[in-house]
């Protein structure tokens, strides 16, 4: 096997971060503040050998636990920025070990629970947080970094009573939103245990049917399509499709406003005709301001190498704000 080959894509996307505080606690924090204030308290917990968990699915009787709790959280005071981790146990059927030197399995709960990790940094040099985030398919996502620190903001420090986070894009969603009149192409995928990611109200408005299918099947990954187009024909007025258009302008709306939605879809590619009749695509998972970096990950023995990996295009990101 050649070195080459030992390389794995890691890709990283931005977000801002915004705490808005109580309105009693608007002379004395800021939106960085209440993020210090957030990471001093879980430093304070890991020191004293304890750790906050979170069940972000608490409140779902019959469904899976999603416990979260954060592995790393360490200040870059010259840097202002902080190198943070965070760890989602892993639910549900538990995998097994094979060691080295012996042809059986071993139960890996006899060590622990099982977990995956994603990487991300906090940027805090402005008037608001900047997160550079490691895409972890099988980890914690933006949605439970996001329900974590607002829940530590919110109800164990009371001081911050929203906590908002947005996606930085190469493709305006916005300009999107103006210039759309009419979908003409819809092609949707989507892997089933993503609606537990989803807004409730999207999957209730949109996917109550590919939800239902997919715990009844449970199929590795679902797909939409939808064509209002008909082959050879151009677009007329009269066949302006206002079910589709209302949908899509709902999702781009909540994509926009919750972006964390953005990573419940593994394709989200829409076809549609501009207000000057040109056909144009929506691509959202390629919209994504992305930096993708190749590494060796048995070369990555330290958790600084994971910022190390990234510092530089991070760098670059926050000078272009």
């Amino acid at each position: 096997m050649t070195k080459t080959e030992n390389l794995t894509p890691i890709r990283f996307h931005f977000y801002s971060l915004k705490f808005t505080p109580y309105k009693d606690k608007e002379r004395e924090y800021s939106s960085n503040t209440i993020l210090k204030d957030i990471i001093t308290y879980i430093t304070v917990q890991k020191r004293d050998g304890k750790g906050h968990l979170i069940d972000r699915h608490h409140n779902r009787p019959q469904g899976e636990r999603r416990e979260l709790f954060m592995t790393s959280a360490i200040f870059m005071h010259r840097e202002r920025r902080i190198r943070c981790s965070m760890a989602l146990l892993r639910a549900g059927k538990k995998p097994k070990i094979k060691p080295v030197d012996k042809f059986k399995l071993i139960p890996i709960s006899t060590l622990g629970t099982p977990a995956e990790e994603t990487h991300f940094f906090i940027d805090f040099s402005r008037d608001h947080a900047v997160i550079c985030l490691e895409y972890n398919y099988h980890g914690p996502r933006i949605s439970d970094i996001e329900y974590y620190l607002r829940n530590v903001a919110r109800d164990t420090l009371k001081l911050s009573k929203t906590t908002d986070v947005n996606l930085y894009m190469d493709t305006s969603i916005d300009d999107t939103l103006a210039d759309f009149k009419n979908v003409l192409n819809m092609d949707i995928k989507i892997n089933p245990s993503s609606f537990t990611q989803m807004d409730n109200r999207l999957v209730g408005s949109y996917f109550t049917h590919l939800n239902n299918i997919g715990n009844f099947l449970k199929p590795k990954f679902l797909k939409l399509e939808a064509m209002f187009q008909t082959p050879g024909r151009s677009i007329e007025s009269s066949e302006i499709n206002k079910e589709a258009n209302n949908m899509f302008t709902d999702l781009l709306q909540t994509f926009r406003g919750r972006p964390f939605n953005i990573d419940c879809f593994d394709s989200f590619v829409v076809k549609y005709e501009d207000k000057e009749g040109q056909e144009e695509v929506f691509n959202l998972l390629k919209g994504k301001k992305e930096v993708i970096i190749e590494i060796d990950l048995n070369t990555i023995t330290k958790r600084r190498q994971w910022y190390e990996l990234i510092e530089k295009e991070f760098d670059e990101f926050i000078n272009s704000l």
